[in-house]
């Protein structure tokens, strides 16, 4: 929740100037052009909100952001920032404390006594966990995020205090490095400004993401601020003359309360655009768009034919998402037409409360309500968004870090379709669902057990990408089961967390089978009798001895070869076993039976496993785990310990039970051992940047086994390199050397599998 840094532009809404990074006006300055805003809340409102600004101002007395400004400016700055969404008094007065519990000596028990139950539940929720330590960056992200996310459950006020923080640190980078700019650009690229747009902030979203990408691509949108600029008289003419006509055109009609305005489309949006298509910007004709607003749904159908009459609609571009709201409530009629000129024109119809929930998204529900009325509707508006109760189901279910920052980015942060059943009933995806995806998305019985698909009538493949409008139609069967490949082409989460489930019961069903099998034999061969011992409950000193809650946990560990039955019958049955024990093949007699207690057995690898000896050791080709870094094993009948590091997707489609604790040996970074590793550098297109880039590689002492270069279409170079090195810590070096190099942009490291061209 602390500030990052310094810059500006544009705010949600039209109520506040944007402030520039050289222009910082002073605390006192500031509150009193909060106080100027929140003339909607009642006197009794703004005492508290004056309180509110003494505690605060107090508590941070002795401390100033990076930029050298006191650091009260920039809670006030992010209380300012919801004033133009219209928020409840809690809202503000949380926004102006968000930090303090965080960043000074203030508690909740302060903040509850001074200001109320309300008002300590919204700052709780907004507070990091700051005080846990994390194994990795992304565990930090994922946590924080899920924490936000229970305090969402119960009030959705905190993400809404929360996106506002985030604008005004995106705001105010300037001051920080390069490398944690970045870092905090990519995040809110990843998750904030997709969070915004499923809230319907649109507003917000838009400046979010223009900020990233004046942070990640900072020459790219130099260029389209410039050729925008340099338009803004030609634009403002066409805009002028499109409103003209249309609003001349309704009015014949009889309307008669209707505003028509056009808008620019933000720099972002124009770079997709050019990046999808393969455009350069002077190819681009839909800059920007038009919104017609009128009173009553029936106005908004009438409308539509008018400009439907007046210039032709081009085919595909039409959208009703009055009849089918998006996943964020937002309503509104979209249309594409071509003009006399050859130019085409994007129109946006609806009523005037559907622009509000435009405008506003979920904050238009708490404009000018107080106190026990705002919390009721938070709390009713939690349960109103599908989306929202699914981040919910996932944070329950997926106790994984990564694996739950997975399902949030890739399930619920994507463009809807929308798709019918064939009784017409209308199911949400994200775009880039499959067939199969629809599968699950109608019930997990039917996913699971699908073996064919049928859309529009027409019978497709289950990896079919779906698009809106189509009716699908699922053909299952009761034999059927998830083929591993699934995983490849399935999108959403809950098809993905499904199909793993159901694998991953499969391997146990098929490991327990084997590994009574196994011990069955073993037992007779101890003179004892599986059966017997489970008749007579004489089974459980096997169950403890293996240290596992059931019978069968022991026979699926033992199929998985994860226990041994030699080593667990004689400390289970010491008293009951023949003194002669069975003779292991290529054994003689005589000799002497290992004992099962070593605890650990090093490998030349490095890596020490705990609980198995004599233990072969395969590092997973899915992530190259370095020295240095955590990592977790997976046994494998008959190929040993296969090593993953903690962070690995494809470690997530593994049945956890098979899970076994290993960690690196003491000397392990320091061996003469090498390991591969892989990168991506992203860097400006310059002469003479590869050699530079080889030339840091190997002053790390790093070795180039192969490597890749091309340019990108947005003119970006790429260069991927598979490595060999020896430890985390001398990647580490490798990354900040290279970063380090002007007219680099960005250096990633990179799983196998992502660079299968190499």
């Amino acid at each position: 929740m602390s500030s990052e840094g310094n810059i500006n532009t544009k705010t949600p809404g039209a109520e506040i100037k944007p402030i520039s990074s050289k222009e910082v006006p002073s605390p006192e300055a500031l509150f009193a052009d909060l106080k100027a805003h929140l003339k909607y809340m009642k006197p009794d409102a703004l005492e508290q909100i004056d309180k509110a600004y003494e505690f605060a101002t107090w508590c941070h007395r002795d401390q100033t952001r990076k930029s050298g400004e006191p650091y009260i400016t920039h809670p006030l700055a992010v209380a300012l920032i919801l004033t133009t969404l219209k928020l409840d008094t809690s809202s503000v007065i949380a926004a102006i404390l968000h930090d303090t519990v965080e960043d000074t000596e203030a508690t909740l028990v302060d903040i509850e006594k001074k200001f109320g139950k309300d008002v300590c539940d919204l700052v709780d929720g907004l507070t990091k966990i700051s005080k846990i330590k994390f194994r990795s960056s992304q565990e930090r992200l994922a946590e924080n995020f899920r924490k936000m996310v229970m305090a969402m459950s119960n009030d959705l006020r905190v993400i809404l205090i929360k996106l506002s923080d985030r604008l005004h640190n995106m705001r105010t980078l300037d001051n920080l490095p390069q490398q944690k700019r970045q870092r905090i650009a990519e995040e809110t690229l990843e998750i904030y400004a997709p969070l915004a747009n499923r809230l319907g902030l649109y507003s917000l979203k838009s400046e979010l993401e223009d900020l990233c990408m004046r942070e990640l691509k900072n020459d790219i949108y130099k260029e389209i601020s410039r050729k925008v600029a340099a338009k803004k008289a030609e634009r403002e003419a066409y805009i002028s003359e499109v409103r003209s006509i249309v609003e001349s055109e309704l009015k014949k009609y009889g309307f008669q309360n209707l505003n028509v305005y056009g808008r620019p489309k933000h720099f972002y949006s124009i770079y997709k655009k050019m990046v999808e298509r393969g455009l350069e910007f002077e190819d681009i004709s839909d800059l920007f768009a038009f919104r017609i607003v009128v009173d009553s749904v029936k106005d908004c159908y009438e409308a539509l034919g008018i400009v439907h009459a007046m210039w032709k609609p081009m085919p595909g571009r039409f959208k009703d998402y009055i009849a089918m709201p998006k996943a964020n409530m937002y309503q509104s009629l979209h249309t594409t037409v071509i003009r006399p000129n050859g130019e085409p024109a994007e129109f946006q119809i609806r009523t005037h409360d559907m622009n509000q929930t435009s405008e506003l998204g979920v904050a238009a529900h708490w404009r000018y309500k107080e106190r026990n009325a705002a919390q009721d509707q938070a709390q009713t508006d939690v349960q109103k968004f599908s989306w929202l109760r699914q981040i919910m189901e996932w944070q329950k279910e997926l106790k994984d870090p990564g694996e739950f920052l997975e399902a949030v980015k890739v399930d619920l942060f994507e463009e809807e379709i929308f798709v019918f059943t064939p009784k017409g009933d209308v199911i949400q995806l994200p775009f880039g669902a499959t067939a199969l995806d629809f599968a699950f998305s109608v019930h997990t019985k039917i996913g699971v057990t699908t073996v064919g698909s049928k859309v529009n009538g027409k019978i497709v493949p289950l990896k079919k990408v779906l698009k809106s409008g189509d009716i699908i139609e699922i053909m299952t069967s009761p034999n059927q089961k998830p083929g591993k490949d699934w995983l490849n082409f399935v999108t959403t989460s809950k098809a993905r967390n499904k199909i793993r489930s159901s694998l991953r019961s499969e391997q146990r069903d098929r490991s327990r089978i084997v590994g009574r099998e196994i011990l069955v034999q073993e037992l007779h061969a101890f003179g004892l009798d599986f059966e017997k011992l489970l008749k007579s409950g004489d089974i459980d000193p096997l169950i403890k001895a293996g240290k596992e809650s059931n019978i069968d946990d022991i026979l699926i560990s033992v199929g998985y070869g994860k226990l041994h039955p030699k080593e667990l019958i004689p400390k289970a049955y010491p008293h009951k076993i023949p003194k002669v024990l069975p003779v292991e093949e290529g054994k003689s007699p005589t000799d002497k039976s290992k004992s099962a207690v070593e605890p650990k057995k090093i490998s030349s690898s490095g890596i020490l496993v705990n609980g198995i000896e004599n233990v072969l050791i395969n590092f997973a080709r899915c992530c190259h785990p370095l020295p240095g870094e955590d990592v977790c094993g997976f046994v494998t009948r008959g190929r040993g310990v296969t090593v993953h590091r903690n962070s690995c997707p494809r470690a997530l489609d593994l049945d956890p039970q098979r899970k076994i604790e290993v960690h690196w040996a003491q000397d392990a970074e320091t061996s003469k051992g090498f390991h591969a590793a892989f990168l991506r550098v992203s860097t400006h297109d310059r002469q003479g940047v590869l050699a530079e880039v080889t030339s840091a590689i190997s002053a790390c002492g790093a070795n180039i086994q192969r490597a890749q270069i091309r340019v990108n279409q947005d003119l970006m170079g790429v260069l991927e390199f598979e490595l060999t090195l020896q430890s985390l810590t001398q990647l580490q070096a490798v990354i900040r050397k290279v970063e380090s190099i002007p007219y680099v942009q960005k250096v990633e490291r990179m799983s196998t599998h992502r660079i299968n061209k190499i």
